[in-house]
């Protein structure tokens, strides 16, 4: 479930969530929220922060990949590297999406702040679809993770989609 905010602060702490870094994976430590009742092992919870603050030479548009400790979690009866490996391609999901939608939003016309905001939430909209669907896809494909041909599939795939948008790794958009 992935929810549009403008601000995290409003409903989370920073000491709620962690920003994605390529050199720092998931642990299965930071898995802290209540595990559900269903046949899962675990499930990440994520979402694509955006803010947008005016400088005075114009915009600075923040996009974030964040992963929230509390609302993921864990069966610790199943959990093993494999599956915290797939748990990690989720997250570096969402790095892709933000990546892509820093990358559209260099192209952002506009001619006011409100058609700013208003841009850049249409963009976010298409691109959170697009993550959604991305990692029902990924889920699907990999089937949670137990086709390892798949997942390993899927992890090289991740990785150079991710490479290939390096241009976009700051998480400022200077607008």
């Amino acid at each position: 479930m992935v929810v549009f905010c403008l601000n995290i602060a409003l409903y989370k702490s920073q000491t709620d969530y962690i920003l994605w870094q390529d050199n720092k994976p998931l642990t299965w430590d930071d898995f802290k929220g209540k595990p559900e009742k269903r046949m899962a092992v675990a499930s990440t919870s994520y979402d694509i922060y955006l803010d947008i603050d005016k400088t005075n030479t114009g915009y600075n548009v923040v996009i974030k990949a964040v992963f929230f400790y509390y609302s993921s979690w864990k069966n610790k009866n199943w959990i093993d590297k494999t599956v915290l490996a797939h748990e990690q391609k989720h997250f570096d999901i969402v790095e892709l999406y933000a990546r892509k939608l820093r990358k559209l939003c260099k192209n952002v016309k506009y001619t006011s702040y409100n058609e700013l905001e208003q841009k850049l939430y249409a963009l976010y909209d298409i691109i959170d679809k697009q993550m959604d669907e991305y990692q029902d896809i990924y889920d699907n494909d990999t089937d949670g993770s137990t086709n390892a041909e798949k997942q390993r599939e899927w992890n090289a795939k991740i990785i150079n989609e991710i490479k290939a948008l390096d241009d976009y790794k700051n998480i400022n958009v200077h607008l």
